[in-house]
């Protein structure tokens, strides 16, 4: 039985834009979330109303759910993995539509956060120790002396082992409700991108037996040995002087290449010079650095950080896209993060929640070969390698998307790069033709496409 109390609304159409959805709060904006991740323009897989179900409610303390069940549903469910620190309805866009216009039923969570980031003043801001000082002065937020606070590890830590038991709740609980409000789901699909990539990696390695077959886009793949804790710090160390030189030093690039990130592409724009600056300093959310702070407080024992008022002081040669000095010690300064080195202990901590590659379902994973922040090479081969040393390679296949980014959005600025969400809505495709009609894997394929057809 659903023991726990939700909201049940009956609505003409369940698509984005239609949909009820919560108002806008200091850092949770449900509708921001959706568009943040999804291509401006790209045409929708939902292009008539789709009437239904919707159900939100939360089964856990900080835990936020949304489950949505389409009339007339095609009597399986998707369950979403949420990428980065992003809320319940991040997914709308990207897969919710897709899922609906489809005839599925459609659930996602918020991991247990209970905000993404919340824009604050630095002299505002109570907890110097967690919250990020913004170094970068893109869209004024240096100048105007802005600072982050982060649900990730603000007011408490939510680490990424119980994102993974969230996620493996919310497929129970989705499952659970939809049985006793419809009828029991026929197939359970669990998809996701970045940190859900990553959810659906652990859910197919843990908990196989909930699902039938599982689609990651970007997963982040976690190791002790080697993780993105390793990586990023090797692109904060490079940056400074390549942003300083002009985006010319080839050597810069390629100590990158040689560590597993794809070579930078830049071209004549003065405002997007460089597609490696737009994962360091031309873009907020500022991914690399950004991220090297949050998880390291998050994971690392021994990481700290403080900040002084006034917090950052504009490098003068390149103000918009140089690191500004920061008054302060620990990881709120540029160089400290730049420098970072996992402990052991956060090596440790790490095995707690490391992925094995002992996947029990078929999997379809999907990467962009210009991802300069979750690494393909790093992050996407090497959990096809892992997959394989597993002795499931049958059950798994690797799709690298020609042009592709972490982000969608970054499409906009040019670099030949290309939006993958409807490779990914392909690439779900054969996962169900795989599942459903012939029960095969991928046989360990690794394969480049420029195409959604190809992957089809």
């Amino acid at each position: 039985m659903i023991a726990l109390e939700f909201l049940t609304q009956k609505v003409d159409d369940l698509r984005f834009g239609f949909v009820p959805l919560p108002g806008a709060a200091p850092g949770y904006d449900p509708a921001a979330d959706a568009k943040a991740i999804m291509f401006p323009g790209l045409a929708s897989p939902a292009v008539a109303p789709i009437p239904g179900a919707q159900y939100t409610g939360s089964y856990a303390p900080g835990q936020r759910f949304v489950i949505r069940v389409p009339r007339p549903w095609n009597g399986s469910l998707i369950v979403a993995g949420t990428p980065g620190t992003r809320n319940e309805f991040c997914n709308d866009l990207v897969f919710g539509d897709f899922a609906l216009a489809r005839g599925y039923a459609f659930a996602a969570s918020n991991k247990g956060l209970a905000l993404n980031a919340a824009l604050e003043p630095c002299a505002g801001v109570e907890d110097r120790g967690t919250a990020y000082p913004i170094p970068f002065d893109s869209g004024g937020l240096l100048t105007a002396g802005m600072a982050l606070r982060l649900g990730l590890i603000s007011p408490r830590r939510v680490t990424i082992d119980s994102w993974n038991a969230d996620y493996h709740a919310l497929v129970l609980y989705a499952r659970n409700l939809i049985t006793e409000l419809h009828a029991p789901p026929k197939r359970i699909y669990a998809v996701g991108a970045s940190n859900g990539g990553a959810q659906v990696r652990t859910l197919l390695e843990q908990h196989p037996a909930l699902v039938d077959g599982g689609l990651e886009w970007a997963g982040v793949y976690w190791t002790p040995e080697r993780n993105l804790l390793d990586d990023l710090p090797l692109f904060l160390r490079e940056m400074p002087g390549y942003v300083a030189g002009g985006f010319r030093d080839p050597a810069a690039v390629e100590r990158l290449v040689e560590r597993g990130f794809p070579p930078d592409v830049v071209q004549d724009d003065p405002a997007h010079p460089s597609l490696y600056a737009e994962y360091y300093s031309n873009v907020p959310p500022f991914y690399a650095d950004l991220t090297l702070f949050a998880y390291a407080l998050l994971i690392d024992p021994e990481a700290r950080s403080w900040f002084e008022i006034p917090a950052c002081v504009p490098d003068p040669r390149d103000p918009a896209r140089l690191p500004a000095h920061v008054n302060g010690s620990g990881l709120a300064l540029p160089e400290n993060r730049a420098a970072y080195a996992p402990s052991a202990a956060a090596r440790r901590a790490v095995a707690g929640f490391a992925h094995s590659g002992h996947i029990g379902k078929p999997l379809v994973s999907l990467a962009g070969t210009h991802d300069a922040f979750i690494a393909p090479q790093n992050n996407a081969v090497g959990y096809a390698r892992a997959v394989e040393a597993a002795g499931a390679a049958a059950l798994h296949e690797l799709f690298l998307v020609e042009g592709g980014t972490h982000v969608d959005t970054f499409a906009l600025f040019g670099y030949g790069t290309r939006p993958q969400a409807p490779f990914a809505w392909a690439a779900f495709d054969r996962l169900v033709k795989r599942v459903e009609r012939d029960g095969a894997g991928g046989g360990g394929a690794i394969r480049s496409v420029r195409t959604p057809q190809e992957i089809e």
